[in-house]
C-alpha cells in the first residue's frame, strides 16, 4: 500500500454536487464546472508490496550510508499514565529526569554502536535515537540484508529483506528499531477538478462564521505569539503562498522551513502533489490564524519521521502540530507496527510537555487499506497510523452547509460511496481505548481499542475550500479538500484559543483529549457545548449518530463556546 503523501488531499465534487452546493449557501456556480476523477497512475505501493513485486539487484554497496532509528523505552509508565489521564504536564528537564529514557541505560548503547563503528545521535529525555553507519557494517551489526529494487522500471530504493535483530547488549531499553531503507511512495491517488475558472470553495471568511470564530477575531485574536508547525514531504514556492494571501487580504506568510537530508531525507518537488498538500496545510493555517507563526519540517523518508517529529517537538515548545502526512497507509500493512509503537512514544511526551498535536484520520473512511496495493487487505476495516495514538487528537471530515447567512446550519459524516472517500474512523487494532475516551453514547471499554477520529471539520469537496497549489506553470487556484484540510483547520482554531488563554495568564491547550471528552459529557459549571453534534451520514461503514461516532468523533467545533470552557477549565480546580 502507498505511503500517503498527504493523508487526505482531495479536489473534486461527486454527483449531485449542484443540489448540495445551493442548499449550502455556496455559490452556485460551482456546479457548473466541468470536472473529474483523475487517479495519478504513479501512485506507489506500500514498501513490502513494492518489494514483493519488485526486481532484486541484491545487496547494496557496502559504503552506502545507511540511516536507522532506535526506540527507546520511558520509565514509570504507570505515573505518567495518571499525570496525563489528570490533563497534567511536566516540563523537558521533568520528563527527561522522570519518565524519559534511562541516561545510563542510553550511554551503554551508544557505547556500543560506536564500538561497532556507527554513529548515533540523542538528547536527554528523547524517546529516539538516530544512528547512521556504512551498510556493510550496520548488516553485521543488525543481522540484516540489505538489498536493492527496482519497482515498474524506475523507483530505485533499498530495504532490508528480513527484520533487524536487536543485539542483547541493548537489554530491554531498546523496543524497536526502525528505518534502514529509503523507500517513499508518491504520490497518493487524488480527486482533481478540471478547469477551475471560477473557485467558489468556502473562503476564510466562511469558516470564521461558520464554526463561531467571530467573537475571537473580534477581540483581536490571530494567533500571533503561537507556533504551528507542519511535517511534509515538500514545501511550495513563495509565489503560490503570495497568491493565496493576496486573494484574501491576509498579511504576509511568516514561515521557517527546515530540512537535513542526510537525516530525514530529501523533500519532493517544490510543484508536484506534495508541496500542494503542504500549501493546503499552510493556507487552512493562516486563513484562520494569520498571525501565527508557521514552521515546517521537510522530510523524504517515512522510516524517519518519527525522528523528525522528536526533533520538531524538541525546537517548538509548547507548539500545535497540524500534520497530513502518514509514515503508512493503514494498520494492517506489514511491517507498520513498530513505526506506530515508535511515533506514539514520540507523542506521548509530546502530550506530557504539553504540546497539541492534531492528526488527518484519512480520506478512505473506514477502509484506509484501500489506499494499499494489497487487495488481502483493501477492504477490511482499518485505521490510519499516527491518528491512532491515544496521544494525538485525530481529525475526522463533515460535509458542510452553510445558512444563506452564511452562519452554522447543518453538518453531515463525509463520505462518498461512489469514490470510496471519506472520513477516516474506526478502532485500532494496536492501542487500548484510553481512560479517557468516555462521552455520550461511549462507556469505559466499549470500543475494544482506541476509538477514532476524535473530533471533525468540513472536509467534503462539495463544501471544499478555495486554496492555491503549487504547479510547473505558476500557482492555481482551485477547491480542495479532505480531512489534510480539516485537521489545519482545528489547528488554528487551537491557536486562537491559546492565545487567548496565554493573554490571560492561563496554561495553553496542550494536549487536548482528556479536556475534549471531559466538555463531551456536559459536566456541572460548563459555560457552553463546544460541539456541533452530527447524526446525519456515514464515513463508508461508521454512521454519524448522537454522541461519541466513529466518523465525526465528538463532533465539529463552535469556537468561540470551546474558547470560554478552556478558559473555565484552566480556572477551576480539575
Amino acid at each position: 500500500m502507498s505511503v500517503k503523501v498527504g493523508v487526505g488531499r482531495i479536489a473534486g465534487v461527486a454527483l449531485g454536487a449542484a443540489c448540495l452546493l445551493a442548499m449550502a449557501g455556496l455559490p452556485s456556480s460551482a456546479s457548473t464546472e466541468a470536472r473529474t476523477e483523475s487517479i495519478p497512475t504513479n501512485s506507489l505501493p506500500g514498501l513490502a508490496v513494492a518489494e514483493q513485486e519488485g526486481t532484486d539487484l541484491g545487496l547494496v554497496p557496502t559504503t552506502t550510508k545507511v540511516n536507522f532509528s532506535v526506540s527507546l523505552r520511558g520509565r514509570d509508565q504507570t505515573g505518567l499514565a495518571t499525570l496525563l489521564a489528570s490533563s497534567g504536564r511536566v516540563t523537558r528537564a521533568q520528563w527527561a529526569s522522570t519518565y524519559g529514557p534511562d541516561p545510563s541505560k542510553v550511554a551503554s548503547i551508544q557505547a556500543t554502536l560506536t564500538h561497532s563503528g556507527l554513529t548515533s545521535e540523542w538528547q536527554p529525555g528523547d524517546t529516539v535515537l538516530t544512528a547512521q553507519g556504512n551498510a556493510g557494517t550496520v548488516e553485521r551489526f543488525l543481522r540484516v540484508a540489505i538489498h536493492q529494487f527496482v519497482f515498474n522500471g524506475s523507483t530505485h530504493f533499498y530495504a532490508p529483506i528480513s527484520s533487524p535483530v536487536i543485539p542483547k547488549a541493548f537489554g530491554r531499553t531498546v523496543q524497536a528499531i526502525t528505518g534502514l531503507n529509503n523507500y517513499r511512495s508518491e504520490p497518493i491517488a487524488t480527486v482533481k477538478q478540471i478547469d477551475a475558472i471560477s473557485p467558489s470553495g468556502v473562503t476564510p471568511a466562511d469558516i470564521t462564521k461558520f464554526y463561531d470564530l467571530t467573537p475571537l477575531r473580534d477581540a483581536g485574536l490571530d494567533g500571533s505569539g503561537i507556533t504551528v508547525m507542519f511535517p511534509e514531504w515538500a514545501m511550495p514556492d513563495q509565489a503560490t503562498l503570495n497568491a493565496y494571501a493576496q486573494k484574501f487580504g491576509l498579511p504576509p506568510f511568516d514561515v521557517t522551513v527546515h530540512t537535513n537530508t542526510s537525516a530525514w531525507g530529501s523533500p519532493a518537488s517544490p510543484t508536484g502533489e506534495a508541496a500542494g498538500e503542504a500549501a493546503l496545510d499552510l493556507e487552512v493555517v493562516h486563513g484562520l490564524a494569520p498571525g501565527a507563526k508557521e514552521v515546517v519540517y521537510e522530510a523524504g523518508d517515512p522510516g524517519e519521521l518519527a525522528a523528525m517529529l522528536q526533533t520538531m517537538f524538541n525546537d517548538n515548545p509548547n507548539a500545535v502540530l497540524s500534520s497530513s502526512i502518514s509514515s503508512g497507509g493503514c494498520e494492517l500493512q506489514q511491517g507498520i507496527k513498530a513505526l506506530v509503537e515508535q511515533q506514539n512514544s514520540v507523542f506521548q511526551q509530546a502530550a506530557a510537555e504539553g504540546e497539541s498535536v492534531f492528526w488527518a484520520s484519512g480520506d478512505r473512511g473506514a477502509f484506509s487499506c484501500l489506499s494499499d496495493a494489497s487487495p488481502s487487505t483493501a477492504n477490511t476495516l482499518a485505521v490510519l497510523p499516527g491518528a491512532d495514538s491515544p496521544y494525538v487528537t485525530a481529525v475526522g471530515g463533515t460535509t458542510s452547509f452553510l445558512a444563506s447567512n452564511g452562519a452554522y446550519y447543518k453538518e453531515a459524516a463525509w463520505g462518498e460511496p461512489l469514490e470510496s472517500w471519506g472520513g477516516g474512523g474506526g478502532v485500532s487494532k494496536f492501542f487500548s481505548q484510553p481512560s479517557y475516551q468516555v462521552a455520550p453514547g461511549l462507556a469505559a471499554g466499549s470500543l475494544g481499542g482506541r476509538g477514532m477520529p476524535d473530533v471533525a471539520a468540513n472536509a467534503d469537496t462539495v463544501s471544499g475550500w478555495d486554496v492555491f497549489s503549487p504547479s510547473s506553470q505558476g500557482p492555481e487556484e482551485g477547491i480542495d479538500g479532505g480531512t489534510s484540510a480539516a485537521t489545519p483547520c482545528w489547528a488554528a482554531i487551537t491557536a486562537l484559543i491559546d492565545e487567548d488563554l496565554v493573554k490571560q495568564g492561563l496554561k495553553q491547550v496542550g494536549f487536548a483529549n482528556p479536556e475534549l471528552y471531559y466538555f463531551a459529557a456536559s459536566p456541572a459549571g460548563l459555560p457552553a457545548n463546544p460541539f456541533h453534534e452530527i447524526a446525519a451520514g456515514s464515513n463508508l461503514h461508521f454512521l454519524s449518530t448522537a454522541g461519541w461516532n466513529a466518523a465525526t468523533g465528538l463532533g465539529s467545533p463552535d469556537v468561540a463556546h470551546l474558547a470560554d470552557d478552556f478558559e473555565w477549565y484552566e480556572r477551576s480546580s480539575h
